[in-house]
């Protein structure tokens, strides 16, 4: 598909993609390079420009403009991280976090790195998922598809050579025959019931109350809730370590972590940690009142009682974090290889009865 062409504001300005966003591979390069480029010292917008040029030489004109368009407004006096804000399609807010933590520590370099470790993560979990969910998802519809089949077309002739010879059809075979005329006939309703479905959650999804309603059903949902958490909490302690490191406080942590949790129920926790660390509470008492799990708590809590002998880092500190970004790493894969497990199995057992259905509905049709 044709890279969509960027429009030139005026003044030079940049406008970002006119169509879709960036392939992830293109952004897994784009913080590889830039991680690159901050390790040979380079200036942020020089190094904007470099990568532009690379993914130009590329013939990937669409992303090369839209870079261009960073370098221009960082070289004009914006952050990166506040002139990521006008490029939604290519950057999330968890992109715009990570290079605002990388801003706060003086450290940009650390955070391109980091970034390029998520996006990786990113590629080979939804890769590893796609292909373990694809082929039973498609057995299922298959099967479907040839039980529709054999209930509108196969089992009516049936019924009617049946019917000559004065013998009635089995319930399984007739069930069929009327479940799958009745989707045939009846279609709309279907299809109302999931546009209704859809109005619903796009008008929760439209306001602050109904949004809050919507996530809060996520996080109730069994495994992925627990995913869901665990890899928002993940993502925030592959940050905090290497900030600390670096001399920020607890409390510069706290718009780092809004922008890393999309979900609004984990942004009032966030709220938590933010009222205990303001109120003088210790890191462990604003990591365990946002709802971390407390096999995380545990080793920063134990870290902290620990006062540095050189320097104003708590070294201990750092490896207890380093830790518990390991001990929460393991549980979500973990949740997440019982997540795609769980669905695999599902879709297996569907797929496998509608196929059985389907041929016993034949032989009981003929017997």
């Amino acid at each position: 598909m044709a890279q969509a062409k960027v429009a030139v504001a005026g003044g030079g300005g940049w406008s970002g993609f006119a169509g879709g966003g960036m392939d992830a591979r293109d952004r897994e390069r784009f913080f590889f390079f830039m991680a690159m480029m901050m390790k040979t010292g380079q200036t942020t917008s020089d190094a904007l420009r470099a990568v532009a040029k690379a993914f130009r030489n590329e013939k990937k004109d669409a992303i090369a403009s839209a870079v261009a368009g960073l370098a221009q407004k960082v070289s004009q006096g914006k952050s990166l991280s506040a002139a990521m804000v006008s490029e939604r399609t290519m950057f999330t807010d968890l992109h715009r976090a990570a290079i605002l933590a990388g801003e706060a520590a003086n450290n940009m370099q650390k955070s391109f790195e980091i970034l390029r470790i998520l996006e990786d993560k990113k590629i080979n979990s939804s890769r590893a998922g796609l292909a373990e969910l694809l082929t039973p998802f498609l057995m299922m519809l298959l099967s479907l598809a040839s039980l529709f089949n054999t209930g509108l077309n196969t089992l009516p002739v049936m019924a009617r050579v049946r019917e000559a010879q004065g013998k009635p059809m089995g319930m399984l075979p007739n069930g069929i025959m009327e479940t799958t005329a009745f989707c045939s006939q009846y279609w709309y309703i279907f299809v109302g019931m999931f546009l209704l479905m859809g109005l619903m959650i796009w008008s929760l999804n439209s306001n602050p109350a109904g949004r809050t309603t919507l996530h809060a059903l996520q996080l109730k949902i069994p495994v992925y809730g627990r995913y869901l958490l665990f890899h928002t909490y993940t993502q925030m302690l592959l940050y905090f370590p290497y900030l600390i490191a670096s001399g920020v406080k607890p409390k510069q942590l706290i718009p780092i972590m809004e922008g890393l949790a999309t979900n609004l129920v984990i942004k009032k926790r966030i709220d938590q940690f933010n009222h205990t660390i303001t109120t003088g509470g210790t890191l462990a008492q604003a990591m365990e009142r946002a709802g971390f799990p407390e096999i995380i708590v545990t080793p920063v809590s134990v870290a902290e009682n620990y006062a540095p002998t050189t320097g104003h880092v708590n070294d201990v500190l750092i490896e207890g974090m380093q830790h518990a970004h390991a001990i929460l790493e393991r549980m979500l894969t973990d949740t997440h290889t019982k997540f795609v497990g769980i669905f695999s199995a599902v879709l297996w057992i569907l797929g496998g009865a509608l196929m059985m259905c389907d041929m016993l509905s034949i032989v009981l049709s003929q017997g």
